[in-house]
């Protein structure tokens, strides 16, 4: 993307240092979310974490840096019960420190999704000129290029199991069309066994 681009030491105050002088923050490593404490949800550093409750007293808004980019496992996930409702994650705080878009995740993802899904919505905002508009729309490309696969790749996983069916004979398709495993909605039963829908928890935080 021909874009400047600096690795900080994966250290707290190399971090934050950096956080104060970028344009985008791109995190990609592993996060926490605390199961009680929302603003103990964290990025895991060498040294340490990266806190919601750090984050929330990072000012920025001098600058107001384009993007915050969480790659990283329920970056806007909250698991406490009581506080479900309130906006106490990694994707706010960075939000709240000044970043005028932040994407993030609710749930666990998987490194090759992640890799996807950055390459694509970066290579969008590189031709949509690095604009407010081209945040959210690149996102929202990769997710839709993300999902377009993983509908072909089941599709495909399903075409191969039903021929399997077919050659056990007439009992494996009687049982294939009872209630458990119908034809027509394989996803209930056991013919449709397919990985986790990794594309589904990106979201964007932003204007």
């Amino acid at each position: 993307m021909q874009l400047d681009v600096t690795i900080p030491q994966t250290r707290q105050d190399d971090v934050l240092s950096a956080l104060r002088d970028c344009r985008i923050f791109h995190f990609a490593g592993h996060g926490l979310t605390h199961l009680s404490d929302p603003s103990k949800s964290s990025l895991i550093l060498s040294d340490g974490s990266l806190t919601v409750a750090s984050l929330f007293e990072l000012n920025l808004h001098n600058r107001t840096p384009l993007l915050a980019y969480l790659s990283a496992c329920g970056t806007g996930e909250i698991k406490h019960d009581e506080l479900i409702d309130e906006a106490l994650h990694l994707i706010s705080a960075c939000q709240l420190a000044g970043f005028r878009h932040v994407i993030g995740t609710l749930w666990k993802v998987n490194d090759q999704s992640c890799v996807e899904a950055a390459t694509m919505t970066y290579e969008w905002m590189k031709r949509g000129n690095m604009s407010d508009d081209s945040v959210a729309e690149g996102l929202h490309q990769a997710s839709r290029h993300l999902r377009n696969q993983w509908n072909l790749e089941s599709a495909a996983r399903t075409s191969k199991r039903m021929a399997a069916v077919r050659a056990e004979g007439p009992a494996a398709m009687e049982q294939a069309r009872s209630s458990q495993a119908t034809i027509r909605n394989p996803r209930t039963g056991d013919l449709y066994e397919d990985p986790p829908l990794y594309w589904v928890p990106y979201v964007h935080f932003g204007i």
